[in-house]
């Protein structure tokens, strides 16, 4: 008798249990701040990763190429190079500014991609001098390098520019600078170029024309006096 009370009692505890079952609970995982949350402000899938605005702050060379590929097919290809290697070894030549009393000399050198000692490699680098600075006589040299850049195309091809481009220099016609534009207290420079290069003197084997934007701030290095 006391066992069959016992199953009676146990069947009406299980009967109340189940009937007082509240909602489900959010998923912790999946809730509005958790893992996969959307207001997560450093997640994996954050915007930008660690020291991405470091490497970008200094401005960047906007380059664009138009010609025919070594295919004769003819291409139009635009990027922005932007990374500027920040270590101290590295800035003289990649983002710095020289002046003397007769001339202002530029080195610039950017990355297409986060820059590392192995895989991220394609630079645009310039060279840019500007001789007796507003004066009648002010002229310009100008030189730019385009190393281990491949062009990827939208038939599943590329091709790769390694060239070396001075605007005096052979094969290059048409060598036009516009907009130039330094400001001392701020030291961002500013401008324009144009060229073209003759089918024996680039990568791609035909005619080619080269264009971009320069739009960076340079750093002037302090030397210790003894």
């Amino acid at each position: 008798m006391k066992n069959y009370f016992k199953i009676i009692l146990v069947c009406i505890l299980a009967v109340f249990f189940y009937n007082c079952d509240g909602e489900d609970g959010a998923d912790g995982l999946t809730g509005e701040n958790g893992i996969n949350g959307t207001n997560g402000n450093d997640g994996i899938n954050g915007e930008n990763g660690v020291g991405f605005d470091e490497l970008v702050k200094y401005g960047s060379i906007k380059l664009t190429l138009t010609g025919t590929r070594p295919d004769n097919v003819s291409f139009t290809d635009s990027s922005e190079f932007k990374f500027t290697p920040i270590e101290g070894n590295n800035l003289n030549y990649t983002n710095s500014v020289f002046k003397t009393s007769s001339s202002i000399s530029f080195q610039l050198l950017r990355f297409l991609s986060a820059p590392d000692d192995i895989f991220q490699e394609t630079t645009t680098g310039i060279n840019f001098v500007v001789n007796n600075p507003g004066e009648d006589t002010q002229s310009i040299d100008f030189s730019i390098s385009i190393t281990n850049y491949a062009i990827i195309v939208d038939d599943n091809k590329y091709f790769v520019v390694n060239n070396y481009f001075n605007g005096n220099g052979s094969g290059v016609t048409n060598f036009n600078i516009i907009n130039y534009n330094f400001n001392e207290e701020t030291n961002n420079l500013t401008f324009s170029f144009s060229f073209n290069v003759d089918r024996l003197n680039n990568s791609t084997g035909n005619d080619l024309t080269a264009s971009g934007e320069v739009d960076v701030k340079v750093l002037e290095r302090i030397q210790a006096t003894r």
